[in-house]
C-alpha cells in the first residue's frame, strides 16, 4: 500500500430486500444508509435481484452500485425461475460494494446436510480487493439458524478463509450471538472488531430465539481496529455495523 496507514471503513448491513423496518421498500433509505457512512467496503445480505414482487423484479445490487458510484460482486444462493416476460435471472443471496477496485470474485456455496435439505441454501462471498496497490480477500455471509448446520458452515468457511495469504475481512449475519460457542469458533482465529461479547452491540430488532447481537465484523491479525459501532436506521430490521481498520506493518 502506498500509505500503510490508510484507515479502511467496513460495513456489514442485513438490507431486508430493500425493506424498512415497517415492511416497506425503500431501495433509496438502503442507499443513503451506506453513503452517509461513508464505507470503503461494505457487505450486504439479502439482497434480491431481479427476484419477486417484494422488491419490485429490481436488481438490486446493479441499482446500489450506479446509486453510490461503487463496484459491485453478487454470490447468489437462492434462485427463482424467471416467469412471464421476465427473462433476467431471479436470485437472493450476499453481494459486496467497493470504493476499491474488485480484482475478482467468488461465490461458495456452502454445504446442505442431510437433515436440512428443504432450507435455505447458504453461501460466502469472497471478493479480492486493491487497496492502494494492496490485495485483499473480503468475504460475507448469511448463515443459518439451525445449530448442526450453523455449527459445519463456520468449519466450511474458516477453511476457505485458510486458504487466503492476504489480508482477510468476513462480515455477515451470523444468527447467532457472540457468545454462541461457533461464534467464538470463528473468534479463536480471526478478532471481533467489537472485542468482548459485552462490548457486542445489538444488532437485530425484532423477537427471535437466535439472538439479537447477530451481525459481525471479523477481521485478520494483519489489521488494527480503530473503530467500531452501529448505526441506528429503520432501512432495515438489523443495524448495519461498521469498523475503522488500519493495516498493521509488523503483522
Amino acid at each position: 500500500m502506498s500509505d500503510s496507514n490508510l484507515p479502511v471503513k467496513i460495513m456489514s448491513f442485513n438490507i431486508s430486500s430493500g425493506l424498512r423496518l415497517d415492511g416497506r421498500l425503500d431501495l433509496e433509505l438502503t442507499a443513503s444508509v451506506i453513503e452517509e457512512a461513508d464505507v470503503d467496503i461494505a457487505g450486504l445480505q439479502e439482497v434480491d435481484q431481479n427476484f419477486s414482487e417484494r422488491s419490485d423484479f429490481v436488481d438490486q445490487i446493479k441499482w446500489l452500485a450506479n446509486r453510490l458510484n461503487m463496484h459491485a460482486a453478487f454470490g447468489p444462493n437462492v434462485t427463482a425461475n424467471a416467469t412471464g416476460e421476465r427473462n433476467q435471472e431471479q436470485a437472493y443471496g450476499n453481494a459486496i460494494l467497493s470504493r476499491h477496485p474488485i480484482q475478482s470474485y467468488r461465490n461458495h456455496q456452502l454445504k446442505k446436510l442431510e437433515s436440512e435439505k428443504e432450507s435455505e441454501q447458504r453461501g460466502l462471498l469472497e471478493a479480492i480487493i486493491e487497496i492502494e496497490g494492496i490485495p485483499i480477500a473480503f468475504f460475507t455471509t448469511h448463515l443459518s439458524l439451525k445449530e448442526k448446520q450453523l455449527a459445519h458452515n463456520v468449519e466450511e468457511l474458516l477453511e476457505i478463509i485458510r486458504q487466503e495469504e492476504m489480508p482477510a475481512i468476513l462480515t455477515g449475519d451470523f444468527n447467532a450471538n457472540p457468545d454462541n460457542p461457533h461464534m467464538l469458533r470463528i473468534a479463536d482465529e480471526l478478532n471481533n472488531v467489537f472485542g468482548t461479547t459485552a462490548l457486542h452491540p445489538i444488532t437485530y430488532k425484532k423477537q427471535g430465539d437466535h439472538g439479537k447481537r447477530i451481525d459481525f465484523i471479523f477481521s485478520s491479525e494483519h489489521w488494527r481496529v480503530l473503530s467500531a459501532d452501529k448505526i441506528e436506521t429503520e432501512a432495515s430490521d438489523h443495524r448495519p455495523i461498521f469498523a475503522l481498520l488500519q493495516l498493521d506493518p509488523e503483522a
